[in-house]
């Protein structure tokens, strides 16, 4: 074998040398590192009063279902406070909780024992003109309180768009768009299109509303002011904008800017159909004897909430003998709405007490002659009875003009660009 030059065997030597030096420094174990000595610490932590006042409270919520009573939720919340319940029933703003709504959330704050320390409650319901607003029944020093509390109001803007394959409640469902948005669209557009029935598979609806949550609350939002809504269906389209008129009030308006304002909803009801017309002869389905139904009969469930169609100050509330409960509303010098059958009558309502358009004023139910729970609803002009359905059809025509009418455009440009860009999101979903 040749022998390598003895430059070439050093240089060999001395690579095989560092590699080996390099595998020896990369297999080496690390060296513990020298810990410091333990010591255990004792130090004194002074504790603010509220953390001490803390201890042995928890917080609990329950929802309030359909037939609860106060003691059924305090129970389930496992409070054990006859003190809280001997004071709820004597005091008059504490009182408002056994005024309890199905769907509505009761918070409390228990302490060891059962014993109730806070319990809030929110007086809103699905209003959102009243949110903001909320009970609080409270132990402060060892003594009971009751108050009314002023929440802060969180405002969110949602655009949803849905498209029809069986039903409009089916598509709504499916592009989770809250049922009060259907509510809101039916005072809109109830004179031009049934929502219930004149839908038909296809037709589209964009809509821009607002939500509203009463801020730390646990509860689920509720829908606001619709700001922008299009309905498309065949060669049909509906189409409202919210334009606030800068003077603290508003309407709203086709995209040309023409007026949807109503004298009066299309009905005192959210959504219903009506069972018996406005007429001179019929069968009383009571007595059994042929004379006018001056009315129209509008069958719902029990406890169906009943609106007022428009501003007025009620003008009666109690019982007439056929009507059982009934309520009237005066709206101007000329016109007056009555409601009857009801099951019973929204807190505070009195003679000489102001309503608005869509002031929940009364529950469907069956009081007086009834054969089932409807409600029964007249509409009087100058002391006459007319049809109810004729009557609340009749709607004013404005148009903006001047510089409102430059604003609008603006506004509602805003929108035609946003439900263009939904149109376009759905087109390219579907290539």
């Amino acid at each position: 074998m040749r022998k390598l030059p003895i430059k070439t065997r050093a240089l060999v030597i001395g690579v095989i040398t560092s590699l080996a030096a390099v595998t020896a420094f990369g297999v080496a174990p690390l060296a513990d590192p020298q810990l410091p000595p333990s010591r255990f610490l004792v130090e004194p932590v002074a504790l603010e009063p509220e953390l001490i006042e803390s201890v042995g409270r928890f917080v609990q919520q329950e929802k309030i279902r359909r037939g609860d009573t106060l003691a059924s939720v305090l129970s389930r919340l496992g409070a054990d406070d006859p003190e809280f319940a001997a004071f709820v029933r004597r005091d008059p703003i504490a009182r408002r909780l056994l005024e309890l709504r199905a769907g509505r959330t009761v918070s409390a704050v228990l302490s060891d024992g059962g014993r109730l320390e806070r319990v809030t409650y929110r007086l809103a319901g699905d209003d959102p003109d009243a949110l903001g607003h909320r009970l609080v029944v409270e132990r402060v020093d060892g003594l009971l309180t009751a108050q009314r509390e002023s929440v802060p109001v969180e405002r969110f803007v949602e655009t949803r768009t849905a498209e029809v394959r069986r039903s409009l409640v089916e598509a709504l469902d499916v592009a989770d768009i809250p049922d009060a948005v259907l509510t809101r669209m039916a005072d809109l557009f109830g004179a031009e299109v049934d929502l219930r029935r004149d839908v038909r598979r296809g037709d589209r609806l964009r809509v821009v509303h607002e939500t509203l949550r009463e801020a730390g609350s646990l509860e689920p939002p509720i829908v606001g002011r619709i700001l922008a809504v299009q309905f498309r269906g065949g060669q049909r389209r509906l189409e409202a904008v919210w334009f606030d008129h800068g003077d603290g009030g508003g309407g709203y308006y086709t995209f040309d800017g023409r007026s949807l304002a109503q004298s009066f909803l299309v009905s005192p009801l959210e959504l219903t159909r009506v069972s018996s017309g406005f007429t001179e002869g019929r069968l009383h389905p009571v007595l059994r004897d042929w004379r006018a139904h001056k009315g129209v009969d509008l069958p719902a469930p029990i406890g169906t909430k009943v609106r007022s169609v428009a501003d007025g100050t009620i003008d009666f509330i109690g019982q007439q003998r056929g009507y059982g409960n009934v309520i009237t509303v005066r709206h101007d010098a000329r016109h007056l709405t009555l409601y009857a059958h009801l099951n019973g009558f929204s807190d505070g309502l009195a003679p000489g007490r102001t309503v608005r358009q869509g002031d929940v004023i009364g529950e469907v139910g069956m009081t007086g002659w009834a054969t089932g729970p409807h409600l029964h609803f007249e509409f009087h002009v100058d002391g006459q009875h007319v049809d109810p359905m004729v009557a609340v059809a009749q709607r004013p025509v404005r148009v903006l003009d001047g510089n409102a009418r430059l604003s609008f455009q603006a506004l509602a440009a805003q929108y035609r660009g946003r439900f263009g860009l939904l149109e376009t999101q759905v087109a390219a979903r579907f290539e």
